[in-house]
């Protein structure tokens, strides 16, 4: 059933056949997809159903297994830890994890920063302050945002996650999934259908915004990737008309929970994450190259670390400073015809090497016979590949003495 939801639904997709690997899903309500028909969770408190997100992108790439432990509710202290809710405990999602996982989807953040209590809370002040500033009086006095607060303490937590999610699924790719645009951009009121002022649904789209780009700058620099549901969504707001909404209101007109993705919302986020999958993989991540000394007594081993955000194969390339002369907008070899060029530093190759680099911390050494035992300034220049994509190079410089 959900296949032939998926085919009727979304678009074709381009998703690389490696995401076709064992797929887990991670994440809070807005993953799970409460009241959805149908619901498959258990505990039945996690409300999740078989036609969220997901489910839609497990159908459509194709995916030889698919593990959803979203669970409505959820904070990144579930990842690792259990949910206790009213009809029994859910386990820690990180469970669903495995050595082999090929694909990660996570949705998390929004409860750790608060925004769905926000939003209700909202709600209850808005009711009797159709045109006010009540929420925003409520929840940024005198310009000290809480909410904003909670989303930058928010930031570290999710790079947690995504290091936990690396460190038990090396291989997995992983898609930081983010939130849809619930409110009106406009700030156009629907009270009392949606009793929150135009301001209040103002202050709260602005929020949506600074979650997501918290997320996507966690995302880029944990080694994950960033699937934008907010942009597409924009028009579906719970102010729409049913059939042109994507998100119900306080009253549902289709079967959802309040201020959630309905079944054509969960459509469009697993279109947002499928054109992500559609493009190719990013190579691996590199970072923190480091060496440990800076000048190197000559005869012996200059050490280096660096970090990798998945395992990968790494190209060292060790280049010795030389002097040059300028010659047409490059620094070339020194010879009659650009003697009275102007100097520069010209960099020769040393060596040339290889080594197989694991998730995290990494050390390196470099023995006196790759550098020839010659005193002068070297440069070492690292690159990784996974799966055959490069990930960007990282360089550092060191000095030999005699």
């Amino acid at each position: 059933m959900v296949a032939l939801c998926a085919a009727i639904a979304l678009p074709a997709t381009n998703a690389p056949a490696a995401d076709a690997g064992p797929y887990v899903a991670l994440g809070d309500s807005y993953s799970a997809g409460p009241l959805i028909p149908n619901q498959v969770s258990s505990p039945l408190k996690c409300a999740r159903s078989d036609h969220n997100y997901p489910s839609y992108v497990a159908a459509a790439v194709g995916a030889a297994s698919f593990t959803d432990v979203s669970c409505s509710s959820a904070e990144t202290r579930h990842m690792t830890g259990p949910q206790n809710l009213q009809a029994g405990t859910h386990g820690p999602q990180f469970d669903g994890l495995r050595d082999d996982t090929k694909l990660v989807t996570v949705g998390i953040g929004g409860n750790d920063a608060g925004l769905v209590g926000a939003a209700v809370k909202c709600v209850q002040l808005g009711l009797l302050a159709p045109t006010g500033t009540a929420c925003r009086n409520n929840y940024a006095p005198g310009g000290q945002d809480q909410i904003v607060a909670k989303i930058q303490t928010t930031a570290p937590r999710i790079a947690a996650v995504l290091d936990g999610i690396r460190a038990r699924a090396p291989l997995a790719r992983i898609v930081v999934v983010g939130y849809p645009a619930v409110a009106p951009r406009d700030g156009s009121s629907c009270y009392p259908i949606v009793p929150l002022s135009p301001d209040d649904l103002r202050y709260f789209d602005g929020l949506l915004v600074q979650i997501n780009a918290m997320l996507a700058e966690q995302a880029t620099a944990n080694g994950a990737e960033f699937a934008d549901t907010f942009y597409e969504s924009i028009g579906h707001d719970v102010c729409k008309l049913p059939g042109s909404k994507w998100f119900e209101g306080i009253v549902p007109t289709t079967i959802a929970y309040p201020v959630h993705p309905n079944e054509l919302g969960m459509q469009s986020m697993a279109r947002s994450v499928l054109r992500v999958l559609g493009s190719p993989r990013p190579g691996p991540r590199l970072s923190a190259l480091a060496r440990a000394r800076r000048v190197v007594t000559r005869g012996r081993t200059a050490r280096f670390s660096y970090r990798l955000d998945r395992a990968a194969s790494v190209a060292l390339l060790l280049q010795r400073a030389t002097t040059g002369r300028r010659r047409g907008g490059a620094c070339r070899a020194p010879s009659a015809a650009n003697r009275r060029a102007a100097r520069c530093t010209r960099y020769v190759v040393a060596t040339r090497m290889s080594a197989s680099g694991t998730t995290g911390s990494n050390a390196l050494a470099i023995g006196p016979k790759a550098y020839g035992r010659r005193a002068g300034l070297y440069r070492l220049i690292v690159t990784p590949t996974s799966e055959g994509v490069a990930g960007g190079a990282q360089a550092v410089q060191f000095r030999v003495k005699r």
